[in-house]
């Protein structure tokens, strides 16, 4: 039975002063008896929207003395100090201005309306569906806000008409156009967001039915997909996978030997804990807190286990810091750890770090030196899209023929925690930062069916470990996948017809008579030209990769009927490098075998850092790629070079033509092709 609170509260009578006895707003007797749960221990009402001193009747005058019926007889002061027994005359405002509030009253609608309590990048994407729709004004001669003051049902569809055929952006940069539907209900949700935020009222009903209709015209217009992308999981044995490509491959250099640990330790970071990419970069020493705990499981006599908030974040403090980081000055090395000891009668040892770290972010770019090449920047952190680059770039080194991305971990960690029976779903939305299961189940939940469900019919065991392989990024895994194109490859791309109409026009440009606007043409059909060659490229080795299982598989299976073992892989583009003995250390520390004994893996540990330190100020040298697998370009029939003939035209888009020197110009144009034949 829950605990039935009733006090006794002195209330002045209208007709006499005497206190009289008022029955709890609990008591069944007389009020509704709330659903909520009366324990006085229990707070699991504390977040309920319904309160249920709100269901008794409002008293007439409410004395401050309160007798409980635990006997404390203490007086209960306002925490307000506006107690009516003690108040008297009006609130002291002798050091306010009230023209203070009414300004802030004045512009408060305005804060309201420029935010709305978006986001960030929120906002910078309703500030981009702001600028298309002003270009869209001015391409139609309109007035932008007289247009939005006054938006139909034509111009919202003329819009998103518009936007699905655009071709370029801001400063002219090419747009790769929409490719899906999912894209297009995106514009079309910033677009009633950015309504809302002009106009103050949310898009009519009826017009966003209209365009829900209007949408699905546009995407089987245009042929936009409908699919959703694949949620695959990354799993623990991908990650292994992953991080020792990150540490051992030369195909894949970075500025600076501490970027490559970034690129493992980042990953390291989102698996146990299925943090948000975006979150992590923004993490700073303050938020870090190691501490020595006692192994309390291990028996007295056993060393002491070095923790934190997020355990991995340790090996950052040995990243190649040129001070020490720790506000104990002698704790400068791993080694001087195995020193330490906890007070007895304690569990805990804290090793705080310095202050003036706090507020220095843990993943950090680089700046270019004069002397030094490249070295750790001071406090300006990476940028989301390195971090994706490299996990990408190490992806398709690794084998993995479904692109890496860093949710890939966060979907498995999400997964993971559902399906563990020890975890609610309360306890799943709190660890993944959820206010509720949908971006769970619309997200995060892995579209490819992870469980055995033939066993679970039969009742018989799940085959789990072939199942996780199979729906995880490393389904199709293999490093016998080429990562580049070949020579002739790339060669094959100026056979498309759109590249030979290209080389017909430049070539009868050459021949014309020469111009100012013959080599701004000249120019802009080179651009043309190196951007549609990279785009060919592009899409041919996603398309090579993807057909490429199938192709071997053919050639492995007619093999193995003839008797013969694998063939041998083809040369690779580029040639063999050899690690350099900073990272031959790095991997043999990082890679060596668990030891049994409690001094050995001490000392393993110990080495693991040192050879982090060793290798975060490396500087990694540019990759060295074979000339001849280099692909060359068409040969020109006027018997100059294409770079010179490319050069050239580059050259000439930069020749600005005035009434003053235009002439000036053209000689120095005519003086470049008179010294480079």
């Amino acid at each position: 039975m829950p605990l039935q609170a009733t006090s006794r509260i002195s209330r002045e009578s209208s007709d006499s002063s005497s206190l009289q006895d008022n029955v709890s707003v609990f008591d069944v007797d007389k009020y509704n008896q709330s659903d909520l749960d009366t324990d006085l221990t229990d707070h699991s009402d504390s977040e309920s929207e319904f309160e249920p001193e709100h269901t008794c009747p409002p008293a007439k005058h409410v004395s401050a003395n309160v007798v409980s019926d635990f006997g404390t007889n203490e007086r209960r002061l306002s925490s307000t100090g506006t107690d009516p027994a003690t108040c008297s005359g009006d609130l002291s405002n002798a050091d306010l201005d009230p023209n203070d509030f009414l300004q802030i009253e004045k512009d408060s609608s305005n804060d309201i309306m420029s935010r709305g309590g978006y986001s960030k990048n929120t906002l910078k994407n309703i500030d981009g569906i702001q600028w298309r729709w002003n270009k869209y004004c001015e391409f139609t001669k309109r007035n932008p806000d007289t247009c939005l003051q006054s938006l139909d049902y034509g111009m919202t569809k003329g819009f998103f008409n518009w936007i699905c055929k655009q071709k370029t952006g801001v400063n002219n940069r090419r747009l790769s156009g929409i490719k899906s539907a999912n894209s297009l209900g995106l514009y079309w949700k910033q677009f009633r967001m950015f309504y809302e935020r002009e106009i103050g009222t949310k898009l009519d009903s009826a017009l966003g039915r209209r365009m829900n209709d209007e949408l699905h015209e546009l995407i089987e217009k245009h042929k936009l997909k409908t699919d959703r992308r694949e949620n695959r999981c990354m799993t623990v044995e991908n990650l292994e996978s992953q991080a020792e490509t990150t540490l051992s491959t030369t195909e894949k250099r970075f500025r600076i030997g501490e970027h490559r640990i970034y690129a493992l330790l980042f990953l390291l970071l989102i698996a146990p804990s299925g943090s948000r990419p975006s979150a992590l970069l923004s993490l700073c020493y303050g938020d870090l807190e190691f501490f020595l705990q006692r192994d309390t499981r291990a028996g007295p006599g056993s060393p002491h286990r070095l923790s934190i908030k997020f355990s991995l974040r340790f090996t950052k403090r040995f990243l190649g810091a040129k001070d020490t980081a720790f506000e104990a000055p002698s704790l400068v090395s791993p080694e001087q750890l195995s020193l330490l000891d906890i007070y007895p009668g304690e569990e805990y040892l804290l090793l705080p770090l310095k202050k003036s770290m706090n507020d220095i972010f843990v993943f950090r770019d680089t700046v270019k030196t004069a002397l030094s090449g490249y070295e750790l920047s001071i406090n300006t952190p990476i940028t989301y899209a390195e971090i994706c680059a490299w996990t990408k770039d190490i992806g398709v080194l690794t084998g993995f023929i479904i692109t890496t991305i860093l949710y890939t971990l966060r979907y498995n960690t999400a997964n993971e925690i559902d399906g563990s029976p020890s975890v609610s779903d309360a306890l799943r939305n709190l660890i993944l930062d959820h206010t509720s299961s949908k971006p769970f189940s619309r997200h995060y939940l892995a579209r490819n069916v992870s469980v055995d469900t033939l066993a679970i019919v039969r009742h018989k065991e799940q085959q789990n470990t072939l199942i996780r392989q199979s729906t995880s990024v490393g389904y199709l895994a293999s490093k016998r996948r080429p990562t580049k194109l070949t020579a002739q490859q790339s060669e094959a791309v100026n056979d498309d017809p759109r590249i030979q109409r290209l080389l017909q026009q430049r070539q009868s440009l050459r021949q014309a008579e020469k111009s100012i606007a013959t080599r701004q043409k000249l120019g802009n059909i080179t651009k043309e030209l190196q951007y549609l060659r990279v785009k060919l490229r592009r899409e041919f080795k996603k398309q090579y990769r993807q057909d490429w299982s199938r192709q071997q598989a053919v050639v492995d299976i007619e093999r193995h009927i003839a008797g013969k073992g694998f063939e041998e892989p083809p040369p690779d583009i580029t040639p063999a490098q050899e690690q350099n003995p900073a990272q031959r250390r790095l991997v043999e520390a990082l890679t060596a075998p668990v030891i049994d004994s409690h001094e050995g893996e001490r000392c393993r540990r110990n080495n693991a850092i040192l050879a982090v330190m060793a290798y975060c100020s490396i500087e990694e040298r540019p990759l060295l790629y074979n000339k001849s697998s280099v692909p060359q370009e068409a040969k020109t029939p006027i018997g100059r070079s294409q770079a010179d003939e490319d050069l050239s035209n580059a050259m000439a888009c930069f020749c600005l033509y005035q009434e003053s020197g235009g002439a000036q110009s053209q000689m120095l144009s005519m003086r470049w092709k008179s010294d480079n034949p």
